[in-house]
Order: structure tokens, then C-alpha cells, then sequence
């Protein structure tokens, strides 16, 4: 990732952070939880590498995205990034395969969350709502595309790759 897109990161996660009391008063959101059941895989390489990747394989870079968190057997973790992949293009996919990038126990290791879901940019008031997550849709697409592309994955068991799961990692 550019330095440029860093320094938007860490300032789209300091605004989330910002928004999320207020809009949470209104029942809107600018934070998530990240369910167990869109843990797609874990790549055998730093967040970095997996984002350049993922850059060659057609998605870009979510800043729009609300900050996900990994709140499940372990203290809370927060994406470092948010991708987003159109299969038609950005303005003809109704919708996006998204995906939220954890950085595994050791920085060595990403952990990849999938969903399909409503593209935000056809279909913002759907995509907001949140209702038409798949989970399974987006786990599939995604294991799906880096079979076909020849990136090796691997799927491991929460407890070895959630930080602070079992107290020892």
C-alpha cells in the first residue's frame, strides 16, 4: 500500500472511531463486529504482501468501509484494511465481494474475513442496512478466486490463529 493510502487509513479509522458513539444514539453504526462465520483464510504472508496481491487481482481499496472488529475469543482486534471486489466493475456490480484483513498472531500470517453483500456504491441504503450479508457466498468467492489464481491459503482452527484465544498467542 502507498504511504498516501496508509496515512487514509489511519485517518478513516480515526473518524469511525469519532462517529460511531454519536451515530450509535441514532441507530446507525460506523464500527462492526466481524462474525466467526466469514473467516475465509489465512494467507502465509504480512498484510502488506496480501494487499498487493489483492490489488493484482482486480480489488481496490474500501475507505468507506465501517471498521470491522474481531471481537470473538480474544480481546477485540480491528481490520488493518478493507477490500472490496466488483465483479462487473465498480459502477455495474450490483454487488461487491468484501473482504477485511486481520493481522494473524505473529504479523506473518493474514487472516481474511469475506461477505457478499449489496454494492455500496449501487445500492448504498441496502449495503448500509447490512440485511443481505452472505457470509458463505463470500467465503466461497473468495477460496473460489485464489484456487483459480493459484494462491495458496490455508484454513486454521480459531483457536491457533485468533490472538488471545487460548492465552498463549
Amino acid at each position: 500500500m502507498t504511504h498516501e493510502l496508509r496515512t487514509l487509513e489511519r485517518f478513516r479509522r480515526h473518524v469511525a472511531s469519532v462517529l460511531h458513539l454519536p451515530l450509535s444514539l441514532v441507530g446507525l453504526y460506523a464500527e462492526r463486529d466481524t462474525p466467526p462465520d466469514q473467516y475465509a483464510m489465512t494467507l502465509q504472508e504480512p498484510y502488506p504482501h496480501v494487499e498487493a496481491r489483492l490489488h493484482r487481482l482486480g480489488f481496490v481499496r474500501n475507505l468507506v468501509s465501517s471498521l470491522k472488529h474481531r471481537s470473538y475469543d480474544a480481546p477485540p482486534e480491528t481490520t488493518v484494511a478493507s477490500w472490496a471486489r466488483y465483479p462487473a466493475g465498480a459502477l455495474r456490480s450490483s454487488h461487491q465481494l468484501h473482504l477485511g484483513l486481520f493481522v494473524g498472531p505473529d504479523e506473518s500470517t493474514t487472516d481474511v474475513y469475506a461477505h457478499w453483500e449489496p454494492s455500496w456504491i449501487r445500492h448504498p441504503i441496502r449495503h448500509y442496512r447490512a440485511r443481505e450479508v452472505d457470509a458463505e457466498e463470500g467465503v466461497r468467492r473468495v477460496r473460489d478466486l485464489f484456487e483459480r489464481e493459484g494462491v495458496p491459503f490455508a484454513v486454521v482452527p480459531a483457536e491457533e490463529r485468533v490472538v488471545g484465544s487460548d492465552g498463549d498467542t
